[in-house]
């Protein structure tokens, strides 16, 4: 009796493992989704650069570093928090206003890097930034429980 294996039944068996926890990737599992997340998202970034027409700065390496640098500054802005989570402080839940500080912050430095880092203009950035964000906030999602397990 054969056994018809389909993409549909590999892909539901995957999310099953992941969700039972049960991953072949072992403890290193956000450390390796994070790293897949931050190589796509650099290629979000060029491809919004390709859909802006920026025309500084806008080959792989400088697309590299650029993110690093965003990725950095919103890991910084992102910090405090951070070190109030790993102490134990949000017992009650973190504070949601310093949430939406650190977010609105995030968002004004990363417009405002992308558009001295690649001369696109604000309008553009804009463009540029909702394309990145989002991989940017799922990378943390898994990177900051990795780093508070550590």
């Amino acid at each position: 009796m054969l056994i018809e294996i389909t993409r549909e039944k590999v892909i539901v068996m995957l999310f099953s493992i992941l969700q039972m926890g049960m991953s072949p990737l072992g403890e290193y599992e956000e450390l390796i989704f994070s790293a897949v997340l931050i190589i796509a998202d650099i290629f979000l970034l060029k491809l919004g650069l390709i859909l802006t027409k920026a025309e500084y700065r806008t080959k792989i390496k400088w697309v590299a570093i650029s993110f690093l640098i965003q990725f950095g500054a919103i890991f910084f802005i992102s910090s405090p928090m951070l070190i109030l989570g790993f102490t134990g402080a949000f017992h009650e839940g973190p504070p949601v206003g310093a949430i939406i500080l650190a977010i609105v912050g995030s968002i004004f430095l990363d417009l405002n890097l992308i558009n001295v880092i690649h001369k696109i203009g604000l309008t553009r950035s804009v463009i540029v930034t909702i394309i990145i964000l989002i991989p940017i906030i799922f990378a943390m999602s898994f990177l900051i429980p990795y780093l508070s397990k550590l």
